[in-house]
């Protein structure tokens, strides 16, 4: 592996699990046992690296926002899009984690991180309206930009609270958690055929949390 790229997955780590803010160039090079000037040689600083970091999973993300609008999805693909979407996420936590003061220290960062989160946005919303179509969702009590929005609000702030929350839990039973409470916000809209459907869709995830 070239050493660009194992900086990068180093960084990676540690942001992860330590904390971008607590984290300096310094102590990437001393884990991968590397000079600063080794360091220095690939990238400028830290927030080149943050910034390299973000055009990947930016890149890896809207992907596969993307491809769910373009490729129609089924009504069972819907829930293993939701589970890939907080895979996604959670492998980049570290900008979730610290979102806030990430955004205030970088500034081009907070304009790349508003557009990925719109996308997400008119994503969901999209997904939503195929849900309706295929009278898996009922129209007539939905609204489907509130709903688009609030499974949004879930998928920005699910990992920081499960952070403060359950620091200890491992990645699998977080991420069917996450999947376990979308569900619970689309229940109550499902068309009575498909009540039966989602409330064993429900039944599977909950064991698993």
């Amino acid at each position: 592996m070239k050493t660009r790229e194992r900086i990068l997955l180093t960084s990676l780590d540690l942001f992860n699990h330590e904390g971008e803010q607590n984290i300096t160039t310094v102590d990437i090079a001393n884990e991968m046992d590397i000079s600063p000037g080794n360091l220095y040689y690939h990238f400028k600083g830290k927030e080149s690296i943050i910034m390299a970091l973000y055009q990947r999973f930016d890149n890896e993300l809207s992907s596969l926002l993307h491809q769910s609008i373009s490729d129609p999805l089924s009504l069972e693909e819907h829930w293993l899009f939701i589970y890939v979407v907080f895979e996604e996420i959670y492998k980049f936590r570290f900008f979730y984690l610290n979102s806030t003061e990430l955004m205030m220290r970088y500034p081009e960062l907070e304009k790349k991180f508003r557009r990925l989160m719109q996308l997400k946005f008119s994503t969901i919303e999209t997904l939503c309206q195929n849900l309706i179509g295929q009278d898996a969702l009922n129209r007539s009590t939905i609204d489907s930009a509130w709903l688009a929005e609030t499974i949004n609000l879930s998928v920005v702030y699910w990992f920081p609270y499960q952070q403060l929350t359950h620091p200890d839990r491992a990645m699998e039973k977080q991420i069917h958690q996450a999947v376990y409470h979308v569900l619970n916000l689309l229940v109550p809209y499902a068309g009575e055929q498909q009540l039966d459907f989602a409330n064993a869709i429900q039944s599977l995830y909950k064991d698993k949390t």
